[in-house]
């Protein structure tokens, strides 16, 4: 997504937001009134440092209760948003790299972000954050985002090596403490996994509930009760991720439309400018 994107710096009031992004890595800080999130996903990796925040995170209809001081993961494609319950401040740093940020290194230091299921080990909290001082390593990022000097580039890069190299560590001795999470209805979790695996092909409300034996208004009211979408509108966020992808990777609009489940281009256009705000042509550029 960013590889035409020259390095940009924004810094509003100092104390309440600052964001940079180049085309390997993106970082914000922001300190505001809780925003409304829709249920979204990235081609990239993101490492979420919640501050402040009373909040629940959501990642493929799984629910972690948020705590000051927590660190949220999620690895390309996978559909996550953060549902606000109450007026608390929310003041979080992310970091978010592509997935060729760290292939020049000769380690995989993304394994066990990749290797485990959507949705699944998702939250680092806030005691093993402090014990390997994760929060330590946004600091340090934020201060050569805000301090730019020549070297800037290269710094950020070893703190984020360090960051996921401490993260790893967390996961060999800890996994068993990050499994904390509101399992969703196994019936949901079916129709996310159909869905995922026949996003290329036609999904019709009644034939996905002829295959689960299910009456087709009781699996929309509990889909939507449990991830906060319709299955529509999964569905699409689904296609419109597959999209993005192919277009990244050179197939042409017409290969795209049929690729990603649509099954006529004006559909796949109006439904990719409304999900994107932008003509695939135009997002592409």
């Amino acid at each position: 997504m960013y590889n035409n994107i020259k390095k940009i710096l924004f810094i509003g009031d100092y104390a309440k937001m600052i964001s940079f992004r180049c085309k390997d890595y993106m970082y914000s800080y922001h300190l505001l009134d809780p925003p409304k999130f829709k249920m979204h996903l990235h081609h990239y990796y993101e490492f979420l440092y919640i501050q402040k925040g009373d909040a629940s995170y959501l990642v493929e209809g799984n629910t972690y209760e948020a705590e000051d001081g927590d660190i949220f993961i999620t690895r390309p494609e996978e559909l996550h948003t953060i549902i606000f319950n109450s007026p608390k401040k929310y003041e979080r740093q992310f970091i978010q790299i592509s997935p060729d940020f760290l292939s020049d290194i000769g380690i995989d230091l993304l394994y066990f972000i990749n290797h485990r299921a959507l949705g699944e080990y998702n939250r680092i909290k806030s005691d093993l954050v402090q014990k390997y001082e994760l929060h330590y390593y946004f600091d340090k990022v934020r201060h050569y985002i805000v301090n730019r000097v020549p070297e800037s580039d290269i710094m950020i890069k070893t703190y984020i090596i360090q960051f996921l190299v401490n993260l790893n560590s967390i996961f060999k001795e800890f996994s068993d403490d990050l499994q904390i999470y509101k399992k969703t209805n196994p019936r949901v979790d079916m129709i996310i996994k159909y869905i995922n695996d026949n996003i290329s092909k036609p999904i019709q409300l009644d034939e996905l509930a002829e295959h689960f034996f299910i009456n087709k208004y009781y699996m929309c009211h509990i889909f939507k009760e449990e991830t906060g979408l319709t299955i529509k509108e999964f569905i699409n966020t689904r296609r419109i991720a597959k999209a993005k992808k192919l277009l990244s990777e050179g197939y042409n609009i017409t290969e795209i439309c049929f690729k990603s489940g649509f099954n006529d281009y004006s559909n796949f256009y109006k439904t990719f400018k409304r999900y994107t705000g932008k003509m695939p042509k135009e997002f592409f550029k």
